[in-house]
């Protein structure tokens, strides 16, 4: 009888599990919790950051800033909680299960690709946690800020999976009500309003534009939202996991991002902490406090994943070395130690830094996200062989899957004529008054050719999940 099995198994015990499938005994949680994981996940200042855009960059007023936040996380949800659904059948990281649509050395370029969002993400709030601090407390910008969230993420990746979920569960309720009193406060106290009649009609561009940022905001979550569903119990239906996972993300979304646009759209200029300093003195260091826990919500999800992205990439490269939970610390403090030097380099404005982000990550993701849902859905309806994920040569899936690498180099070049954006124009684009539908095109096309390509190939034998 193993009698140290209760305190490993526990949801608090430092997590083992690394990119190898969870065993029964460990799975747990239910739906629930995976909603408010992405109620919580979504409660930061990056959201109400991003709502701003929609007003002061996008030139959106209100109401069409709140469609355009409904609309793109609405259609960004669908596509980002379809791959949460995996996650309870599978059992394993997102970015391992990625193998199946690529091959073994084929998924390497996807996974570099999301090692590369996740540090820039990193980067980008880290920075931003930096200026919130200099707005709150004022003096000249220092990297203290810096260095003390980057010890809260890494303790919290060190720990893992169950110490997370906790914690991101947590920190929800706590956000939604700060959020939610510092848009009474503007509204009631500051009599803050919009600048711009409710129903002013937008560009088509600005529109366009503005629901791509909606989308992205999901999408981008695609690499790893499995990673967060893979410890529910198998028999957990998927189409339970996807509503879960849409409801939690989409309205966790929406809420901090309209208030963010609220603000935006108003005449009031400068930080909200001398807004509320001003008046109240206490809740401008609360709330300080509430923003950077966000921060570190956000980043540790970011990490987390990145390490273990980063241990398929090295298991790839070297099948005999076997990741552990140490493994997942090194990689993590590895890969925040890359992120903080990237933020003391970062400069310039936050929002622009962030919405040309967006932008290009819109147009990297987008493929890969097509390739994998129709690959899963409609060529092998989730039926994979799981430990030929982990054979050095793919196993029955090979090193490269070409129609598969083709399709996402296609998707991303395909998309070149129809972006516009602040650094480049394309053709197609321009003839259509500068309305940007490269996501659109990087969805539908290689998704498409994918699917003609693999129905026109001789089907082989399915192997059951095992």
């Amino acid at each position: 009888m193993d009698i140290d099995a209760p305190l490993r198994n526990s949801v608090l015990a430092v997590e083992e599990d690394t990119i190898f499938p969870i065993p029964a005994d460990r799975r747990r949680g239910n739906t629930r919790g995976l909603c408010l994981v992405w109620l919580g996940a979504n409660q930061n200042i990056l959201a109400i950051l991003t709502g701003m855009i929609y007003c002061q960059v996008c030139h959106l007023s209100l109401f069409w800033a709140a469609l355009a936040i409904l609309a793109g996380n609405g259609v960004g949800g669908m596509f980002m909680a379809l791959h949460a659904a995996q996650g309870p059948h599978l059992g394993i990281p997102q970015m391992q299960q990625t193998r199946g649509q690529f091959g073994a050395y084929g998924a390497l370029l996807v996974i570099v690709v999301v090692i590369v969002m996740y540090v820039g993400f990193t980067a980008t709030l880290l920075a931003i946690g930096r200026e919130q601090v200099q707005q709150a407390l004022g003096g000249p910008p220092h990297q203290l800020p810096v260095y003390v969230l980057a010890a809260a993420i890494l303790s919290l990746c060190i720990v893992g999976h169950g110490w997370i979920e906790r914690f991101v569960v947590g920190f929800t309720y706590v956000a939604a009500t700060a959020f939610f009193a510092l848009a009474a406060f503007f509204l009631f106290y500051l009599h803050a309003l919009p600048v711009q009649p409710l129903m002013a009609l937008p560009s088509m561009h600005d529109f366009v534009a503005a629901v791509s940022i909606g989308v992205l905001w999901q999408v981008a979550y695609a690499p790893y939202v499995s990673d967060y569903s893979r410890y529910l119990p198998a028999d957990t239906p998927e189409r339970d996991a996807f509503w879960s996972c849409m409801t939690g993300s989409i309205i966790g979304t929406a809420v901090p991002t309209f208030l963010g646009a609220y603000m935006g759209s108003t005449a009031w200029a400068g930080n909200f902490y001398a807004a509320i300093h001003a008046h109240y003195t206490l809740p401008t260091y609360v709330l300080l406090g509430i923003v950077l826990i966000s921060i570190t919500v956000s980043c540790t999800m970011q990490i987390y994943c990145a390490a273990l992205s980063c241990m398929t990439l090295f298991y790839t490269m070297w099948p005999t070395w076997r990741p552990t939970a140490r493994s997942r610390g090194l990689l993590a403090g590895g890969l925040l130690l890359l992120s903080v030097l990237l933020t003391i380099m970062l400069s310039g404005d936050i929002l622009h830094i962030l919405n040309s982000f967006i932008e290009f990550l819109l147009a990297v993701l987008s493929p890969w996200t097509a390739i994998n849902l129709v690959d899963y859905y409609l060529i092998r309806h989730g039926d994979y062989d799981i430990w030929s994920f982990f054979r050095h040569d793919g196993g029955i899936y090979g090193r490269f899957n070409r129609p598969a690498i083709f399709c996402y180099i296609m998707g991303i070049v395909v998309q070149v004529p129809f972006i516009s954006n602040e650094l480049y124009s394309g053709l197609l684009a321009r003839q259509m008054d500068g309305v940007d539908l490269s996501w659109v095109v990087g969805i539908l096309l290689p998704g498409l050719v994918y699917w003609l390509i693999c129905r026109q190939a001789d089907s082989p034998a399915r192997p059951a999940v095992r």
